[in-house]
C-alpha cells in the first residue's frame, strides 16, 4: 500500500489502477470513433504519455486485450444482461464492463473480487447513478460464467 492507501502493483510504485482508468478512457474513445482498430494505437500512445505512474505495460496489454477480442467479450457480455442487448447501455458502462469482462477470462491469476471493486470503483469516478449497480449485477453474473470454480 502505498501512502494514500491505494494498492499499488508489485512493479516498484507502478499504478494498475491507473492503467485501468486510461485504458477505460481508451476504450471509451475507441467506441465512440466507430471501433476503429486503426485508432488504438494513437489513443493508446496518448494515454501512454499521460500519466508516469501507470503499469504501461498493463495498459497496453489491457487496450489490445478489449479491442481485438471485442466481439467475444461482447458475446460474454450479452449471455447475462436481462434483455441479451447492448444497445441500451451507456458508452462508458460498455467501456467499464468490456475491461472487467476480458480481465475475469483472460487474467486468471487476478481474484474476480478485485476486478469487480475496480470496475465499481471506475464507475462511480466515471459514470452516473444507477450506472454503479448495473455494472456490479453484470459482472457478479459474468464472474459466475466465466469463473464459477472461484465464485462461491
Amino acid at each position: 500500500m502505498s501512502n494514500d492507501g491505494k494498492r499499488k502493483s508489485p512493479r516498484h510504485g507502478v499504478n494498475r489502477h491507473q492503467a485501468r482508468q486510461s485504458a477505460l478512457e481508451v476504450l471509451y474513445a475507441w467506441h465512440a470513433g466507430g471501433d476503429d482498430r486503426a485508432d488504438v494505437a494513437h489513443l493508446l500512445r496518448d494515454r501512454i504519455d499521460e500519466r508516469d505512474k501507470q503499469d504501461k505495460v498493463y495498459l497496453s496489454e489491457l487496450v489490445h486485450g478489449v479491442t481485438e477480442s471485442h466481439a467475444k467479450i461482447d458475446a460474454h457480455i450479452i449471455k447475462v444482461l436481462p434483455h441479451n442487448a447492448l444497445t441500451n447501455i451507456g458508452s462508458i458502462e460498455l467501456a467499464i464492463l468490456r475491461l472487467a469482462c476480458w480481465e475475469l477470462w483472460q487474467r486468471l491469476e487476478i481474484p474476480y473480487r478485485v476486478v469487480l471493486n475496480e470496475a465499481l470503483e471506475l464507475s462511480h469516478e466515471y459514470a452516473d447513478d444507477p450506472a454503479p449497480g448495473f455494472v456490479n449485477g453484470v459482472l457478479d453474473r459474468l464472474a459466475r460464467e466465466l469463473r464459477p470454480q472461484e465464485v462461491t
